[in-house]
């Protein structure tokens, strides 16, 4: 049982629910309804499997850099061996492709892609300035779409995309921050390593200035109703300006961690808005 729970804290199963519901948002976004349901949920659960093999090949990739970033992660602290992190990475991995054959072509080309881009980022774009970071948001956004495949319409998918895109990168580079101690021994060159630290706040902030501009748009082309208009400036827009107000006084590994934990709390408050709108 103790071992069951560790492959699930390798998963990260939060990453996986912010999936799990994206999808189902971008299904009811792109046609009003969530029909056929057998779909949306397949593809749900395949979105689901696919992130957490992603976050358990990064474990395996990652090994020497969380001894020093995160020692408890279940393999570094001897819950579980690479081995069997990879056999179980391989197995999530299958199942999500598989799933993706029973909606059509497209979701299962999408399944495959994800799952080809999540190992080469792991493998070693993840080392790479920007690029890495830019691969996450872009496969994040996906997901919004593969919600519209599973019901044959993509109409509304693009303003959650978008929103997941440039959200998602700034938070990757927060985490580059926080992680800046490790990736420098293992010889990764991320932003923060290639340029510095205030590069990569620069970064983060014109990626969360972009949300921020962004976020009106949907309510001014009334697509989104007023609803998502008040929840998406006092739940996303103020807590960026926090965010970046924080970041500019403190960059801190224990303040860069908060704020990366506070944006993926916030992500959920986003889903909601455009639920809402």
């Amino acid at each position: 049982m103790r071992k069951i729970l560790h492959f699930i804290e390798l998963s990260r199963p939060i990453n996986g629910l912010i999936a799990f519901i994206s999808v189902f948002l971008g299904a009811l976004l792109a046609s009003g309804s969530l029909s056929p349901l057998i779909n949306v949920f397949i593809v749900a659960i395949a979105a689901f499997l696919i992130i957490s093999a992603g976050n358990a090949l990064n474990d395996f990739c990652d090994v020497e850099i969380d001894k020093i970033n995160k020692p408890q992660r279940p393999i570094p602290s001897g819950k579980i061996t690479r081995k069997e992190t990879l056999t179980y990475s391989v197995i999530l991995l299958e199942i999500g492709m598989g799933m993706g054959i029973f909606i059509n072509l497209t979701a299962f080309l999408i399944a495959l892609s994800v799952s080809a881009c999540l190992a080469f980022y792991a493998i070693w774009l993840k080392r790479t300035p920007l690029a890495g970071n830019i691969v996450v948001g872009l496969l994040t956004a996906l997901i919004f779409i593969s919600g519209g495949v599973a019901v044959n319409s993509l109409s509304g998918t693009i303003i959650p995309a978008i929103f997941a895109f440039l959200f998602t990168t700034a938070r990757e580079i927060v985490k580059d921050i926080e992680d800046i101690e490790g990736d420098r021994k293992a010889g990764a060159k991320t932003i923060p390593i290639f340029w510095n630290a205030r590069v990569a706040m620069y970064l983060i902030f014109i990626f969360m200035a972009s949300v921020i501009v962004f976020s009106p748009i949907p309510y001014l082309a009334r697509v989104y109703s007023w609803k998502y208009l008040v929840a998406v400036v006092l739940g996303v827009d103020c807590v960026l300006c926090y965010c970046m107000a924080s970041l500019w006084r403190n960059l801190s590994r224990e303040n860069v961690k908060r704020i990366q934990k506070l944006m993926k709390l916030d992500i959920f408050v986003g889903l909601g808005a455009m639920f809402l709108g």
